[in-house]
């Protein structure tokens, strides 16, 4: 590869040959190579946060992450913790992929299997000579059902005022967007 520098009167001065114009090159762009290995840096730094900062990273990764529990699960630092949350996202990547459970089924069964550990656990009592125990009632409290009643009770009088307004205000506009808005759901939880 030859390159021909022109100057101004025609003729290639002397110091810019092909040689000199490739060891400029070369010199500008490849780093000179350093005196100093990796491990003779700096003394005072261990050698975990030397490694930490083996592809440029000024933080260590468990602090990228946010550092507490979570870093320590999703660097495997805790074993068993870890492995636990892999079982678990597995079994619920099983459940809902391979055998298609929906999430209402599974809450069902999780709630037939609590009636029967309850039943056995009050039931159990009897055989083994023990006063039953006495299982604390759930109560869910009446207010919080009263305003999520009155929330939707609110939010379903609104649409039936708009479809009404549709279908008796006389806006063929609006009477034929209802129309196909509805047809649309419809059609979408028919194909389902």
């Amino acid at each position: 590869m030859h390159f021909l520098i022109v100057g101004s009167t025609g003729t290639m001065p002397e110091k810019s040959t092909a040689e000199n114009l490739i060891e400029n090159f070369v010199d500008t762009f490849v780093e000179k190579k350093k005196s100093v290995s990796f491990f003779e840096g700096e003394k005072s730094d261990s050698v975990s946060s030397q490694i930490n900062r083996l592809f440029g990273r000024e933080k260590p990764v468990h602090h990228i992450l946010g550092g507490g529990k979570s870093a320590d699960v999703l660097l495997w630092r805790n074993k068993k913790i870890s492995a636990s949350v892999l079982a678990s996202a597995t079994v619920v990547w099983v459940l809902f992929e391979w055998l298609n459970y929906h999430f209402l089924t599974l809450l069902c069964f999780a709630l037939v299997l609590v009636m029967l550990a309850q039943f056995l656990w009050s039931n159990a009592s009897g055989f083994f000579n023990r006063a039953s125990s006495d299982v604390p009632r759930l109560a869910v409290p009446e207010e919080l059902f009263v305003n999520i009643a009155t929330i939707v009770g609110g939010e379903v009088n609104r649409g039936l005022r708009f479809l009404q307004d549709a279908s008796c205000g006389g806006n063929l506009k609006q009477f034929l967007i209802s129309v196909d808005i509805h047809d649309r759901i419809f059609h979408a939880r028919s194909e389902k």
